[in-house]
């Protein structure tokens, strides 16, 4: 599904990279590494492939990557990258898996929560099901939210830099406000310049590592490992992120 419904993904094309640059020093590299090594060498399928950030290093190894993101804009912004075109993409909705597999390894990093209901969840996990070979995996990256999403208020993060296509210095301001019932997070992300400011909406709904573990289990996956990051340190109940690794046996 690339429509108007998700148009707020098309515009967050053009500083996207930047955003997820703030990542800790390596942690990509840590990401790619992990992901070319349980691939196996077997066919690989981003969900939520965005501009490529993942997807490119995998197959500049010479694996072979495809991708799905539910924004038009951003799979341009791939393509035009060296080495894009060797990356088959299709823009529509991911919890549909609209790729034809078999796959050796589905993976999404940070793109999970944008399926918004428990039920696009769900239907992502039996989908991924369907494209895995025996003994395929899929892994999924998702953020652990803070303590102070209970409190029933918004919130706001702190400024920080981000790349600018002029001169002038860029940052970019995050509000947030919680939807306890449905495990939604609605987001506005100001993106303030030297010449000009913009805002942008971003949903996601959070789900809990128990959680995912149950949608694996009806979807008829198992789990596998569980970390707190790409360095394969144990998960806690002080990490930020978890990454768990599901196995079709």
């Amino acid at each position: 599904m690339c429509s108007s419904v998700k148009a707020s993904f098309d515009s967050f094309a053009e500083f996207y990279d930047s955003w997820h640059d703030r990542w800790p020093e390596n942690a990509k590299a840590h990401c790619v590494d992990i992901l070319a090594e349980l691939s196996n060498n077997q066919k690989i399928l981003e969900l939520g492939v965005g501009t490529g950030r993942i997807a490119l290093p995998l197959s500049q190894r010479g694996l072979s990557v495809s991708g799905v993101d539910n924004s038009i804009n951003m799979l341009n912004k791939l393509r035009s990258k060296a080495g894009g075109e060797n990356i088959f993409s299709v823009c529509g909705d991911f919890a549909d898996t609209p790729i034809d597999g078999p796959f050796g390894l589905v993976y999404t990093v940070f793109s999970f929560g944008y399926l918004l209901t428990q039920e696009e969840q769900l239907r992502c996990f039996m989908n991924v099901r369907e494209k895995l070979i025996r003994g395929g995996l899929f892994v999924i990256q998702t953020v652990i939210p803070k303590s102070s999403i209970f409190n029933n208020a918004g919130s706001i993060e702190d400024f920080f830099d981000v790349s600018s296509t002029d001169d002038s210095e860029t940052v970019m301001l995050v509000g947030s406000k919680t939807n306890l019932e449905q495990q939604t997070i609605s987001q506005r992300v100001v993106v303030i310049s030297g010449t000009e400011t913009k805002v942008y909406s971003h949903n996601l709904r959070y789900v809990w590592p128990s959680e995912l573990d149950l949608m694996a289990r009806i979807a008829g996956l198992k789990l596998e490992a569980r970390w707190g990051n790409w360095r394969k340190e144990k998960f806690t109940s002080q990490s930020s992120t978890q990454i768990s690794v599901y196995k079709y046996e």
